[in-house]
């Protein structure tokens, strides 16, 4: 019973991932319930579940690091900007 309330709540986690529009909100939501599927997939020894879900934990961790970095350099090119505007 509690294995499948865990494969419950991965499911309810990918699913309301994609109610939200911030795209870093499903990412973390999708990589969240993906890792639970791990878990499961652990649990239930699902093999192809394991391999799966862990693709998509790494996929949404490097995207998440990938947004984290464009974020950072758009932040440091408008900090530049308002600096020479300023001189």
């Amino acid at each position: 019973m509690l294995i499948e309330a865990l494969g419950i709540l991965a499911s309810i986690l990918i699913i309301c991932a994609f109610m939200f529009k911030d795209i870093r909100i499903i990412r973390i939501l999708d990589a969240i319930g993906a890792a639970l599927y791990i878990l499961y997939g652990v649990l239930i020894h699902s093999f192809p579940n394991i391999l799966l879900n862990l693709f998509l934990v790494i996929i949404q961790i490097y995207h998440l690091i990938k947004l984290s970095k464009e974020k950072n350099s758009c932040s440091q090119d408008s900090d530049k900007s308002e600096l020479k505007n300023r001189q």
